[in-house]
């Protein structure tokens, strides 16, 4: 009998559920200022969504898409038969140099790994920037700065794009660093012995600076007396360095440095008053760590630590910003010291920040305005540097009781795309290379989690992830590149060659003297 009663009491609570269900209204009840919902008949009734991606496999078919595949074997079956019936190298070449043709078409036109160029017909802006990273790399060293939010701090995404281009273009060390590294970093670990002030342009009322005198990282840090600062790299690669800078400028006492690196000691000293000053050390072995005592009355902008040549790239993760600080920046320094750093490439990572409040059309054109200023701002400030706008991964908020893409991300991606194009600068969409609409969630429950639980942040290893396919759709324009060049080669020498032959046969052909001697006369 009780097994009766039970059974009663769970379908007349599945029965009354099954009312309220189909009679709540799909906004919800206001009651006291609560809203209660709750989920209707079809929702119930509609199976779990089983279409989330896999991420693993939806990552495996980007890498695949920036790679020349092999063709199907039915295709290779008949392109056999039809070298058989022609003049099967020349053919074949004609057939192979279609495909890879095709391969950079479909590239630059559809996947979504490719950068949103101003003309979309012309790739020489990313094809340029890379040679000109190639060409400086060989001679010194060239500098990229990673500006972005929260996403990148603690240089996660920046330290494996660094890894990929030191890998690819020759470089070490960490780039330039916070003399006050405030937020613990993957790559470096600081101390310090005594309190410092540090200032943000992009902190709160009580972080600014009285100035605007932020240098090339948008922070600052002040010293009236003696402090020392200890410096250890942790990076996994490429670890070591060699040539150690510290930028600053002085006040009233002036500054002194007394560096010391091993058995090594260094001294340096620079007068007071002196305005966006460069202390410099070339060492004569690598090192990857150090102490330094600094001992004055200055301004602080940060540490360069680079090899002799190569690349550097640096990590500036801003926390809660939306990208709109760069013209809140003192432009002689932030001009000084990226002219000091050869900085030829700025990439600027933002747009999530943003995306929660961008609820109205006024609001997504404000955005658009500021974004505008900050891209033409950098242009002005550095001529020689390309800008690589990257928009905001996807983010997840609850609706309803459901997770699901926040509904202005399009929009705010749709607006950094459009901002980059009207600037004439290039673009890249990590929501879109990620997956698109909902992506986040499969990436947070991937085995391991590429994304935190927050559904906003990539995890260390996502971090990861995102960073190679971003150095993927590099190589791309890259191998492009040197494809095209070897066209250009080849048919260089084909015209060299049909000339030969030309000038070959027409020794061959005979000419009548007495008809020659006539127009020699002429």
């Amino acid at each position: 009998m009780r097994r009766h009663i039970e059974l009663l009491f769970f379908v007349a609570v599945i029965a009354v559920l099954a009312v309220v269900c189909f009679f709540m209204p799909k906004d919800g009840i206001s009651v006291a200022g609560t809203t209660l919902r709750f989920p209707s008949i079809t929702e119930v009734l509609t199976p779990a969504d089983k279409s989330r991606m896999s991420i693993e496999g939806l990552l495996s078919d980007r890498e695949n898409s920036m790679k020349i595949q092999a063709l199907p074997d039915s295709v290779i079956e008949a392109r056999r038969k039809l070298m058989q019936a022609a003049d099967s190298m020349r053919v074949r070449d004609s057939l192979l140099l279609a495909d890879t043709i095709n391969f950079y078409k479909t590239f630059f036109a559809e996947n979504p790994s490719r950068f949103y160029l101003p003309d979309s017909s012309d790739v020489s802006y990313i094809t340029d920037l890379i040679a000109t990273l190639r060409r400086e790399a060989r001679k010194g060293i060239v500098h990229i700065a990673h500006y972005g939010d929260s996403q990148i701090e603690g240089d996660r995404i920046t330290s494996s794009i660094r890894y990929g281009l030191q890998d690819k273009f020759g470089g070490e060390g960490l780039g330039i660093i916070p003399t006050l590294q405030m937020i613990p970093s993957i790559t470096v670990q600081e101390s310090i012995s005594d309190s410092i002030s540090r200032y943000l342009v992009d902190g709160t009322l009580v972080q600014k600076a009285s100035h605007k005198r932020y240098g090339a990282l948008g922070q600052l840090s002040e010293i009236n007396g003696k402090t020392t600062i200890t410096i250890n790299s942790l990076a996994v690669k490429n670890k070591k360095f060699n040539k150690i800078r510290l930028f600053y400028s002085t006040r009233k006492k002036g500054l002194k440095a007394t560096l010391t690196a091993g058995d090594l000691t260094y001294e340096a000293e620079d007068e007071a008053g002196k305005k966006y000053g460069m202390m410099e050390w070339d060492l004569p072995t690598k090192i990857s760590t150090f102490k330094i005592r600094l001992e004055g009355d200055a301004e602080l902008y940060g540490f360069c630590l680079t090899g002799d040549k190569g690349v550097a790239v640096t990590n500036i993760g801003l926390r809660g910003s939306s990208g709109t600080f760069f013209t809140r920046i003192d432009a002689k320094s932030f001009k000084y010291m990226h002219n000091a750093l050869n900085t030829r490439l700025v990439i600027m990572e933002f747009g999530g920040n943003a995306t929660p409040y961008l609820s109205t059309d006024k609001k997504i054109e404000g955005y658009y305005s500021s974004m505008d200023a900050q891209i033409k701002f950098v242009k002005q400030q550095l001529p020689k540097a390309k800008i690589i706008l990257i928009g905001p991964a996807d983010m997840a908020e609850t609706v309803d009781g459901k997770l699901q893409t926040y509904r202005n991300l399009e929009k705010t991606v749709d607006l950094m795309q459009r901002v980059a194009k009207d600037n004439g600068v290039a673009f890249w969409n990590m929501y879109g290379v990620m997956g698109g609409k909902n992506s986040i969630i499969s990436w947070v429950s991937n085995k391991p989690a590429l994304a935190a639980s927050d559904y906003i942040h990539f995890s260390r290893k996502g971090a990861e992830k995102i960073a190679h396919l971003f150095l993927e759709s590099l190589n791309v324009y890259d191998s492009y590149s040197m494809f095209q060049s070897s066209l250009d080669r080849r048919k260089k020498e084909l015209s060299k060659n049909r000339k030969k032959k030309l000038k070959e046969m027409s020794a061959k052909i005979p000419v009548d003297k007495t008809f020659a001697d006539s127009i020699s006369k002429r």
